[in-house]
């Protein structure tokens, strides 16, 4: 369950408010007040909370909210409980005064409480040290003593939920307004943040369903892209679309494989050909695989392994968009010989002898393309 608490100094407004919510609110519980409206009752508290003056912020208050994946929908006297059980664990007792209301105005029925920490004998019972994140763990606590989902596990879902499908709209995208029309289309909101030196540089995702406009300035919906995954960023997508954009963009003007390694280089593109067995000069050769990385963005020390993105390769052309997996089996169906080889195994789990070993074989292999290779090449740009 969504919450907050937090401790402050009121006046009547706030109990009017509690009271209020455009005519929604219902008064579900109350203690030690005798007032039926907001301004006896915050007399009331006031004369209690004066009982002790070294507490200025007297009046706790917050909310929790029921979302709908909470595992069941709660009748208003299961939620009350949950919301008395949490307040209890982190300090408040029968003799504090409160008022809990339910409002409906929103999306989420949620309570909305204001609460003395003064007790009727003039003593603090709620401590305001880390009250908000105290609180928080208190009602997960009786979540989960009450078989509901608690507010971190919906977290989980929810995050899991959008890496899949933020991964799924970037094989069919190549460029940010692509990425956010085809999230849109997913039910999700992309909000995108810049600066003058990255340009684009952060991103937040939002489940449509989970907007609540009228409570947005006390919970923001959504996660950042570092709170959803700690290895997909901004920086790794951004390089995804160059490298799609330019490979397409290379696709168009060439008339063969070697022409095409060749313009990418020029470009500043590293490609690299992952056979499915051990390379075999002058034979046919088939390839699993073709990886493409910006060359300054490989090797040690630069660009670290992302979600998609190797550090030592690039990008793996056959997983980044589907459209590319046409390429990479022509490239299989023609008897390519001898672009840079790379073995079968995760080259970050090579030792730096191997590497050297590999460098030192590829210094040696053949670099030509079969003429009947062009001819299948010119084939392919004629059926585009």
């Amino acid at each position: 369950m969504n919450n907050s608490a937090t401790t402050r100094t009121i006046s009547k407004i706030a109990l009017e408010y509690n009271g209020n919510d455009k005519g929604t609110a219902e008064m579900i519980s109350s203690n030690c007040l005798l007032s039926s409206n907001p301004e006896g009752q915050y007399l009331e508290m006031k004369t209690v909370a004066d009982r002790n003056l070294n507490v200025k912020k007297w009046a706790l208050t917050g909310y929790i909210s029921q979302p709908d994946e909470i595992g069941r929908k709660l009748t208003d006297e299961e939620f009350l409980e949950v919301a008395t059980e949490a307040l209890e664990k982190i300090g408040v007792t029968g003799n504090n005064q409160f008022r809990l209301d339910i409002h409906n105005s929103t999306k989420q029925k949620h309570i909305h409480f204001i609460v003395n920490r003064i007790d009727i004998s003039g003593k603090c019972t709620v401590k305001s040290h880390d009250v908000g994140r105290r609180f928080g763990e208190a009602v997960r606590k009786v979540c989960k003593e009450k078989g509901l989902l608690t507010d971190v596990e919906i977290g989980v879902q929810k995050k899991k939920e959008m890496l899949k499908n933020l991964s799924e709209a970037l094989k069919t995208s190549n460029n940010f307004d692509e990425l956010l029309f085809k999230m849109k289309e997913k039910g999700f909101d992309i909000q995108l943040s810049s600066n003058v030196k990255d340009g684009i540089s952060g991103m937040r995702i939002v489940m449509e369903k989970d907007k609540n406009h009228q409570t947005e300035r006390v919970y923001k919906a959504g996660y950042k892209l570092s709170e959803i995954s700690n290895r997909l960023k901004i920086s790794e997508i951004k390089s995804l679309f160059e490298v799609k954009n330019a490979v397409r963009e290379v696709e168009k003007s060439t008339e063969n494989w070697k022409e095409f390694r060749a313009s990418l280089h020029q470009k500043g593109f590293s490609v690299k050909i992952q056979y499915k067995e051990e390379f075999k000069p002058n034979q046919k050769n088939e390839i699993q695989d073709v990886w493409i990385g910006k060359t300054e963005q490989l090797g040690n020390n630069k660009q670290k392994n992302g979600l998609i993105f190797n550090q030592y390769n690039g990008f793996s052309l056959s997983k980044i968009d589907p459209n590319f997996q046409n390429l990479t089996k022509s490239m299989s169906e023609n008897r390519e010989i001898s672009i840079q080889n790379i073995q079968p195994q995760s080259p970050s789990k090579e030792s730096v002898a191997e590497i050297a070993g590999e460098l030192l074989e590829e210094l040696l292999k053949p670099n030509y393309v079969a003429q009947s290779d062009d001819e299948l090449w010119k084939k392919k740009r004629k059926s585009r």
